[in-house]
Parts: C-alpha cells; sequence; structure tokens
C-alpha cells in the first residue's frame, strides 16, 4: 500500500508535467515508479509528508481492496501539487481542465442555468452515467430535476488529489458509474495552518478566492479543518460582441426574437397576418431584438464550503474517523423578462390602431414585459446546500486482514425561484384598460398583479447508507497474495419538493431503498518472484456486486480485468463490465401533467398523426415521471498500452481504447417519432372509450382543458420512459517527458480524447444519427510545457477543442457546417519567496486564462458559435499561499 501511495505522490511531485497529463490517464502502475520529489519548499514538504502518513489507509479508486489499483483499467491521478498549479478555485474549476469532461475549457456553471446539478458528463456521454464520489463514499445531489449524486464542492485546499477510473464501475461502486468514477480524496492529516487568496478580473468580470486550512496530528489521531469562500461576477451575452443572432448575411436565417420592450401588433383577429412594429405602426413591420443580450453567459455566483476530517486510534488494530462537508452555493442567474400576449380593445386609453387599419376595433399586442418589471432583466435565484458525511471504524482481524463498518448521511436542498408572468391577469387588464403595452402608464398596482407569479420550489434530499467491507490476504501465491473484498451494504435515498409553479402547488414525495452485496478477487499470476520470459507481471481481477431496488427489482453487474507486463516497462491491460444507472426518484416520480392540444394547434405541437391525413382530432397527452421506469444499462470494455522505457525514465506514454453500448438510455418519446416508430406503438392510444380516457386523464394534472371537453381521438403517453441507445468509441492517450539539468527541469506533454465514433438512436429501431454530425467535437486535447528553476515553475497549457459540424436552419431547409476549432492558451508562474522570516512558505503565483483572448469559432446559429467555449476570455488573477 505504501508503495503505491508513495508512486502516486511521486508522480504528481516529480513532474509539473502530469498536471493534466496525469489527470488524464497516467497508469497508477506506471505511477510505481516515478522519480523522488525534488521540490523541497515548506508547502511542499508539509504535502509530501501529509501523503506519507495517509499511505497505510489508501484505498484506490476502482477497487474495493486497499493498495490495489483497477485491475485493467485506467487510473487517472492528480496529485496536491498539481491542483495547486493548475490554479482552480473550485471543484468546478478543476474539472473544467479535463479534455475528457464535457466541461472542458468552458466557464463552469451548474446545468439548466442553475437549476440542475453541476456535474458535466465523460466524452460527451450524459453527466447522470458519470459518477462522483468523495473518498470513496456517495454523494448528494445538488439539482432539482436531476436527482443524481453531484460534485462536491471541496475547499481547495482540503484536496488531497483526484483519481478517475474512465471505465465502467458499477461491479464496485454500483448505480452511476456507467462511463467512469471521479473520486475526490482529502487530506486527512496536517498540522499547521495554510492559507490563500487570489483574485482575478477579465473583462466585464472578476472573481474573488479564499482557503483557509488547519490541523493538528498528535501521531495515533488527527484532526483537520479546511474553509473557502468564492465569488463572481455575472458575465451577458451582451458583454461578448462575438454573439451574432441575424444569420441572413451567411445564409442562415433570423434568429432575433420577436418579442421586444417595444410591441408588435396585428389586427387581423381571425388570421394574424399583417405586423404593425410600434412606435410607428407601419404595415410589414416588425420589431425585432436580442432577448439573449440580456440573459447570462456566466451567473453571479456565491459558494461557502467547510470540511473536517478527525481519526483516532484506539489501538493497534481499532481507527475510529469521521468526515464531514457542507457548502452553501447561490447562484443569481440573470434572463430576459417574460413575454405577453394580450387582445388591446379599442376602449382602452392605450389603444393605438394603426394608420394603415383606422377601423379596427380591438388589436393582438405582443410584447416583452420590460415596462412591468422597471429594467430590462430579472434575476432567476438558485440555492443548494449540500452536506455530505462519513463515519466509521477500521478494525484489523490480524494478518493484513481488515473490517471496516461506516455509514453515511447525505442531505441537500435546492430552492429555485424565478419569477413568471400573470398571463390571466395581463389579459383581464388589457381588456379593463388598465395595462399599457405601449409604455410605462400601467398603475403600480397592476403591473404588481401581473409580475406576482413565480416557480417558487424548494427539492430536499437525503441518503442513509450503512456498509461493511472486509478485505486483505487470503493466500501467498508465486506470483503474490491472493487478495479479496466482500461487502454489503444498505441505503435509502428520499426526496421531497414544496413549493409553488405558477401559483399551483407542486409536492412531490419519494423514497427507496437498496439492498447489495459485492466482491473482488485480485489474483496475481506472475510477479517478481516467479517471473519469466515475456511474463514480467501478469495479474487477474473479478468483481461483481448484486443490488436490489424496491422500486424496480435487481440487478447484477460483473467486471474482469487483466494486467500484462511482457518486460519491465511496458505494461498492457484490457477491461469488460457491465454497468448501470438507476432511474432518479425525479425521474420515477415526478408530477404529471395532462395537456389537451385542439386540432387547429396540433402542427404547431408537433402531433400530427399521419395515419388519419386530414382528419385530424383532439389530442391529451401526459408528461412527467413514470414508476414503470427500469435501469439504464451499459456494456464497456476498454484495453489500452503503458510505457516507461527503462533507457529513458523520463518518459511515460499511455494509450486506452474504449467502447461503450449504452442502453435503455431515459427520455421522452419524441414527437417527431411517436406515430411512426414500431417502439412507441404502445404509447398512442386512438379512439379511447370513455373509460379509458378517464383513466388516462387521472394520470396527470390537467392543463388547458375546454370546459366542457370535446371529442378526443388521440391518447399520447410521454411520460419517462427506457427508449435510448447510445454507441461510442473513441480513444484516450497520455505522453509525458521530465528532463532533469542543472538548473532544474524542463517538461512537457500532451494529453486527451479522440472519439472514432458516437451514434444515437433516440430508441431501438430508430435512426441512427452521428452525433459528431450533430454538434459533438471529435477530439479534445491539453498540452502542457514548462521549466522549473529552484523557487521559480512556469507552465504553459494549450487547450484545443475540435471544431464541430451540425446542421443549421436556412431560409429554404436546412444545411450542414463545420466551425473552425477553438484553441486557448494559458499561463501559471510561481515562485517560492526565500525561506526566512515574514516570506517563510510563502508562494506568490500569476495566472492566465487564454492569453490571446481567442474569439470562438464561427457558427451560423447559436449564438453564432460552433460548440462550447468558456465566455470569460482573457482572465489574470494574482494569489498568493502561505504555510505557517
Amino acid at each position: 500500500m505504501a508503495i503505491i501511495e508513495g508512486g502516486v505522490r511521486r508522480m504528481a511531485l516529480s513532474s509539473t508535467a502530469a498536471l493534466t497529463a496525469t489527470f488524464l490517464f497516467a497508469n497508477a502502475a506506471a505511477a510505481q515508479d516515478a522519480a523522488a520529489p525534488t521540490s523541497d519548499t515548506p508547502v511542499a514538504q508539509s504535502q509530501a509528508d501529509d501523503a506519507a502518513q495517509d499511505a497505510p489507509e489508501i484505498v484506490v479508486t476502482g477497487s474495493s481492496i486497499r493498495g490495489v489499483p483497477p485491475t485493467g483499467s485506467n487510473l487517472i491521478s492528480v496529485g496536491r501539487e498539481d491542483i495547486e498549479t493548475i490554479g482552480a478555485s473550485t471543484t468546478a474549476d478543476l474539472l473544467a481542465t479535463v479534455p475528457q469532461l464535457n466541461s472542458f475549457n468552458t466557464a463552469p456553471r451548474a446545468a439548466n442555468a442553475g437549476a440542475g446539478a453541476f456535474a458535466p458528463g465523460l466524452r460527451g456521454l450524459p453527466p447522470s452515467a458519470t459518477l462522483p464520489l468523495m473518498n470513496g463514499h456517495r454523494l448528494i445531489s445538488g439539482g432539482n430535476n436531476q436527482t443524481n449524486p453531484d460534485y462536491p464542492f471541496l475547499p481547495e485546499l482540503a484536496i488531497e488529489r483526484v483519481e478517475i477510473v474512465a471505465d465502467g464501475a458499477s461491479s464496485i461502486y454500483g448505480s452511476d458509474a456507467v462511463a467512469g468514477v471521479v473520486n475526490f480524496v482529502t487530506r486527512k492529516r496536517y498540522s499547521g495552518l495554510e492559507a490563500s487568496v487570489r483574485y482575478g478580473m477579465a473583462d466585464d468580470y472578476s472573481s474573488f478566492n479564499g482557503n483557509l486550512l488547519g490541523g493538528t496530528d498528535w501521531g495515533s489521531g488527527s484532526v483537520l479543518v479546511a474553509y473557502q469562500y468564492s465569488q463572481n461576477s455575472n458575465i451577458t451575452g451582451g458583454d461578448r460582441s462575438y454573439r451574432i443572432t441575424d444569420f441572413r448575411p451567411y445564409g442562415g436565417t433570423d434568429t432575433r426574437s420577436a418579442s421586444c420592450p417595444d410591441a408588435n401588433v396585428r389586427v387581423d383577429a381571425t388570421a394574424y397576418a399583417v405586423y404593425y412594429a410600434a412606435p410607428a405602426l407601419a404595415p410589414g413591420s416588425r420589431n425585432y431584438c436580442d432577448s439573449g443580450a440580456h440573459a447570462d453567459l456566466v451567473p453571479e455566483s456565491r459558494l461557502h464550503s467547510i470540511f473536517g476530517s478527525a481519526r483516532q486510534e484506539l489501538s493497534d488494530n481499532i481507527t475510529l474517523w469521521g468526515e464531514v462537508l457542507y457548502s452553501d452555493r447561490k447562484d443569481t442567474v440573470q434572463a430576459a423578462p417574460g413575454v405577453l400576449g394580450v387582445f388591446l380593445p379599442a376602449s382602452s386609453p392605450f389603444f393605438q390602431a394603426p394608420p394603415s387599419a383606422p377601423g379596427a376595433t380591438t388589436e393582438y399586442v405582443e410584447y416583452r414585459a420590460d415596462n412591468l418589471y422597471g429594467r430590462n432583466y430579472i434575476d432567476n435565484l438558485y440555492r443548494v446546500k449540500a452536506g455530505n458525511s462519513s463515519a466509521g471504524v477500521d478494525i484489523g482481524l490480524g494478518s493484513d486482514i481488515e473490517l471496516s463498518v461506516y455509514g453515511t448521511f447525505d442531505w441537500g436542498s435546492n430552492h429555485a425561484y424565478q419569477p413568471v408572468l400573470n398571463t390571466a391577469a395581463a389579459s383581464a387588464a388589457a381588456l379593463a384598460g388598465t395595462l399599457d403595452p405601449f409604455g410605462n402608464d400601467t398603475p403600480a398596482s397592476v403591473a404588481d398583479a401581473i409580475t406576482n407569479l413565480t416557480v417558487d420550489v424548494t427539492s430536499s434530499q437525503r441518503i442513509y447508507l450503512g456498509a461493511a467491507r472486509i478485505d486483505g490476504s487470503l493466500i501467498d501465491l508465486p506470483g503474490g497474495a491472493l487478495k479479496f473484498a466482500a461487502g454489503a451494504e444498505y441505503r435509502r435515498e428520499t426526496r421531497k419538493q414544496t413549493g409553488t409553479y405558477y401559483g399551483f402547488p407542486v409536492p412531490e414525495d419519494q423514497a427507496r431503498n437498496i439492498e447489495s452485496v459485492f466482491g473482488e478477487l485480485y489474483v496475481p499470476i506472475f510477479g517478481a518472484a516467479n517471473e519469466t520470459a515475456m511474463l514480467h507481471r501478469l495479474a487477474l481481477s473479478l468483481s461483481g456486486r448484486y443490488d436490489h431496488y424496491s422500486d424496480f427489482g435487481d440487478t447484477v453487474n460483473p467486471k474482469f480485468g487483466v494486467d500484462w507486463s511482457p518486460v519491465e516497462g511496458v505494461a498492457f491491460r484490457a477491461s469488460y463490465g457491465r454497468s448501470f444507472r438507476a432511474p432518479g426518484l425525479r425521474e420515477v416520480a415526478a408530477t404529471v401533467g395532462a395537456y389537451y392540444v385542439s386540432t387547429a394547434n396540433l402542427a404547431a405541437n408537433g402531433l400530427i398523426d399521419p395515419t388519419r391525413g386530414a382528419a385530424q382530432v383532439n389530442t391529451i397527452y401526459l408528461l412527467g415521471g413514470n414508476r414503470d421506469l427500469q435501469p439504464e444499462k451499459a456494456r464497456t470494455y476498454s484495453f489500452g498500452v503503458d510505457l516507461q522505457p527503462t533507457m529513458l525514465p523520463g518518459l511515460r506514454a499511455s494509450a486506452t481504447y474504449y467502447d461503450i453500448h449504452y442502453t435503455d438510455v431515459i427520455g421522452q418519446p419524441p414527437v417527431t417519432l411517436v406515430f411512426s416508430d414500431p417502439t412507441f406503438a404502445t404509447v398512442v392510444a386512438r379512439d379511447p372509450t370513455p373509460a379509458e380516457l378517464a383513466s388516462f386523464i387521472a394520470l396527470g394534472i390537467p392543463s388547458g382543458f375546454p370546459d366542457p371537453l370535446p371529442p378526443i381521438g388521440n391518447l399520447i403517453d410521454r411520460r419517462n420512459g427506457n427508449f435510448g441507445v447510445r454507441d461510442t468509441n473513441g480513444i484516450d492517450f497520455d505522453v509525458s517527458y521530465r528532463h532533469t539539468t542543472g538548473f532544474g527541469a524542463l517538461y512537457a506533454g500532451i494529453a486527451g480524447n479522440y472519439i472514432l465514433n458516437f451514434d444515437t438512436q433516440l430508441s431501438p429501431t430508430a435512426p441512427t444519427s452521428n452525433s459528431l454530425k450533430l454538434g459533438l467535437p471529435r477530439a479534445t486535447f491539453r498540452i502542457t510545457a514548462g521549466a522549473t528553476a529552484g523557487p521559480v515553475n512556469f507552465t504553459t497549457f494549450v487547450n484545443y477543442r475540435d471544431g464541430v459540424t451540425s446542421t443549421y436552419a436556412t431560409p429554404t431547409g436546412t444545411a450542414e457546417y463545420s466551425s473552425d476549432p477553438y484553441t486557448t492558451v494559458d499561463l501559471r508562474f510561481s515562485v517560492d519567496l526565500p525561506d526566512t522570516g515574514l516570506a517563510s512558505g510563502t508562494q506568490f503565483q500569476i495566472q492566465v486564462d487564454d492569453l490571446f483572448d481567442a474569439k470562438p469559432p464561427f457558427f451560423p446559429a447559436t449564438d453564432g458559435i460552433g460548440g462550447t467555449y468558456n465566455p470569460i476570455g482573457r482572465y489574470v488573477a494574482l494569489g498568493l499561499r502561505k504555510a505557517f
């Protein structure tokens, strides 16, 4: 165990070239032979001591057996010093440096404009397919709509290292580990006090981050506490001049909004064929505007987080331990005000007849309600409070066998507050002559009545977990010790939702129980004691897990792995396994709505039934949760090679081929396929009987139903279902080299991902879509180059994302366009001040992101930008770190 932990730390401390290259597919086996650390600064030395003290306790991510890396899979590890050099202020910033993650080189923000968890997906797969952990323990969700685990907002000084297994791992961890696992390993032993501050600025943007770490270690035990405060200002679409919304000069369409502060009027009450743009109201004119100019690209955010851990040896064989993380994140997301459409009678004092239609008696007015709010934006507020805690006892049972009994309690709440318009009140005020859609003369009481509605929802979740695991060596084989792990786990997950949606209560209450057993064997066949020609090392592993869910039943997921090293410095590996993702609690039991669509509105809703020809029918459809959901499933395999030539000890090279077949992906039946795809034949019921209609409506809350209800011809169940299929394969790579010089060291590396194929089907019988032709970049990578000279370290990063290919709208249909790549350059400079007086233990840092202020690549749609990008642009920050 000490060898493995020391190897991982030596790799992290000896090669700043692995800043991200290590993060990206450096194998743990290769790490064992890395050179010793060269840094002897007080900060680095305290970190090295910290790691050495932790060594006997290490459980490597991807295995249940202490000291055994995930056999056959690629283990990625980034150490304490690398995290500091990367300069990430938060967990989200740190993950944005990983090319395999969908958030690579973007400004971190929560999903769904703040409403969801911060959980970027891996290799283009959904975020819910990657499992985040803290010290190997499950975490609570941070979202309202997404109930799968969220990434922990750990104080930066509390992180010892991050380990990633980019391979299916449900045989070890259960649900959600389809694409891989990201495990945040915290510091456990620390004596002293350490602090850091960082302030940065970009155009129309600023950020601040402060960290404090304190702890004491008395040999048989230790305690550690870390705190972090972070905040940043917002960036709106109007703050960035490269945004485009009118693509007619480029062969596209005009995507500007026609819902603007200046109203558009129509006076033909039957066809609404002629528009008149206020204030001139000339026939055939229309106001257009860029509503995105007032919406956030990066929201204003504030974060408090605090982490504490403690451990105490009661005897040589018994150790008590515990840890807790609490974070409080508030996002203020600026958006354009809502839109109103009202009928204004000629009797209204605000009625303005177009000069060309003097006889009009009523007009339909569409406009954005800036005048009612008194400004051109509204603030949506999201407050996420999350706690993750675990405690347990480790008991030595003789030899190296250990029993660990532990429990986890996680709690979280997400409060979402969004102002919305009361359209019924607006319509009534327009008819009463008290709404002024053309100016600011609406009485304050009327404006308040129209703007008093909200989406005001709080989602609260809990996880209760108890588990026991035993692991250690069974027998000694010629190749080494045969090791095992076995355990059992009970988990209860609950979720409650309270609040109102447009004034209507939306209570939800869900719970499930999960019972699990798991086991793992590690079999070293050839090792140091019996190696022979072409069999320097050979090891096999077998792991498996059984989970029983109270809502959908059982699932069994095995995994096999093999590591083979024919000669020293060359290692091959392969793995095969099955993984799953349990449906989220909200996917199962979210409030169901029943929606009425008349024949006149079928086309607008995409619900034209081709089997009925011209005789279309009134339709009711359902949206929401589905208690019959089953787990998503995946088959994964990978193989790779790791090179560490003995003749060139500073060189590391790694390549991994992966293949993922992901089925039963949860989603809504798409309206484009419900009538034509055989998979969805069961979700359409034509010509229902009165009993069938009543039973169907009873499944949801009716919305838009006329009274009396006219004859209904089609029922469509568009609730969540297990329909989707995704097939993807690709190559992860990592090459780095470090050369020691008389003045220090030079280092360079490149690491990233290349997607060979990524096919998506909305159902098993639906046409296959190539996601690489629908906006998914094929290649992402990060280049590292730098040097150390005594106390000075200088590093350059080049971040590359391939240009995206996708379709865009044209005046006559669609066309295909390929954007240019997106490339940015980052710089990091640090110097350790002289180890005397007040300067002792102090490091000064300069951080520059996007040095050349790269303009995002053009695409003739979606704001004129091809693919994801970082809207912050050139960002310069100064930092100071001090160990006391």
